[in-house]
């Protein structure tokens, strides 16, 4: 095939303007040369965009090859396979000028504020970024993403710290005892729709909190054990301290039974959001044991427990990459349903959705990253058949 009629048939698609004719042509070539003229026109179009960073080529295979890894057929997606072929063309290409866009060539996505574009479009939302609100013992508020680096305060022996690269820390002195009389003091640190923040406890803890979330927590660890309180979702990575467990208690209904989990040293992600069917929490290494009542399970790592106020707990194999996605600055789909999809989406760019005609019974796969306008993620996700419109801040779904 001609390079010039794959550039031709690439504008064509990302213009929408593919005949019937052409749509089977770009279906033939997507599937029979991904990697050969079809990646040649996608640099191509790429670097025609603006701020591009410089372009080095021995970077390109891992990069396009980790792409590619992700742009994989759903089994029981409603549409012919020609969408899929036309899902993997737009998640290519938006996943590549993503990357390129942010000057992420050289290192995996981290939790970095994303940059947003400089001109939003009309009827287009831009992504979340680093934000949140910490309220200290005497309800004073303090907005994180408008302080200055450097010490917020101090409370008892306790200093509070925003750090250059974003983080919120706490530095208690070496020579400071907390009494075990003295009755502790707690700090709450809460995202907003469309915010997260990363946290390092006083014990040397490590907190990413997902947007629409807040966690309570002492400012110096004293007693038996540590404790903090977690509602919406986060990923821990705990300091070791078998002689102090650290327990993460979570939201329950007014009559429901509590539950906690209880860790002695791991990685682990916990989502708990009140308009979520259930409380999902995923080891990654170590061990963890989640408490519903009288009731408990011990996970091992790459499981998932699963919950609600009126389900026991129920524990299965779990997809890693796909939980942990959006602390490393993705969203990853692995057949969800469009209420799962559409949950995340709300959170990260403070939306409301509606459902226009009922909900799709679609499932979605694949993986984009969250520093885009949400107009490159739904036009993604229209090739399952599904359609989208963006009005002010609400997405109308339409199947």
């Amino acid at each position: 095939m001609h390079t010039d009629r794959i550039t031709y048939l690439l504008q064509q698609y990302l213009s929408n303007r593919l005949t019937p004719d052409e749509t089977e042509e770009w279906g033939r070539i997507l599937e029979d040369d991904l990697t050969g003229q079809v990646r040649q026109a996608l640099e191509g179009r790429i670097l025609q965009e603006q701020d591009v960073p410089a372009y080095q080529e021995a970077e390109w295979d891992p990069l396009f090859e980790k792409i590619l890894a992700g742009t994989r057929p759903v089994r029981r997606m409603r549409q012919m396979r020609r969408n899929w072929l036309m899902a993997a063309a737009a998640l290519v290409l938006l996943s590549i000028a993503a990357w390129l866009i942010t000057g992420s060539l050289r290192g995996s996505p981290q939790l970095a504020a994303p940059t947003p574009a400089k001109q939003t479009p009309p009827q287009d939302i831009i992504p979340g970024s680093n934000k949140a609100t910490l309220t200290l013992a005497d309800n004073t508020s303090i907005s994180l993403d408008d302080a200055k680096d450097g010490v917020l305060g101090q409370q008892g022996n306790t200093k509070l710290i925003k750090r250059k690269d974003g983080q919120l820390s706490y530095q208690t002195a070496a020579s400071y005892k907390q009494r075990a009389t003295s009755e502790p003091v707690y700090n709450l640190l809460t995202t907003p729709r469309g915010g997260q923040y990363q946290l390092i406890l006083p014990d040397g803890s490590k907190v990413w909190l997902n947007a629409a979330s807040r966690l309570k927590y002492p400012t110096s660890f004293s007693g038996k054990e540590r404790v903090v309180e977690l509602q919406g979702e986060a990923y821990f990575e705990i300091a070791h301290n078998p002689s102090m467990p650290f327990k993460v208690f979570l939201p329950q209904a007014k009559g429901a039974m509590p539950s906690h989990v209880e860790v002695l040293g791991t990685h682990f992600n916990i989502k708990a959001y009140p308009d979520e069917p259930a409380i999902h929490t995923t080891l990654l290494e170590g061990s963890v044991k989640v408490h519903k009542g009288n009731a408990a399970s011990l996970l091992r790592p790459g499981q998932q427990a699963r919950w609600n106020d009126n389900m026991d707990i129920s524990v299965a194999a779990a997809d890693i990459e796909e939980v942990i996605a959006w602390k490393n600055g993705l969203f990853k789909f692995d057949e969800a349903t469009i209420g799962d999809v559409m949950r995340q989406l709300a959170r990260w760019y403070d939306v409301e959705v509606v459902y226009v005609n009922g909900v799709p019974s679609d499932l979605f796969q694949g993986e984009i990253y969250r520093n885009v306008n949400v107009s490159k993620v739904l036009k993604v996700l229209e090739a399952s058949g599904v359609h989208f419109t963006v009005e002010g801040k609400k997405i109308l779904v339409r199947a």
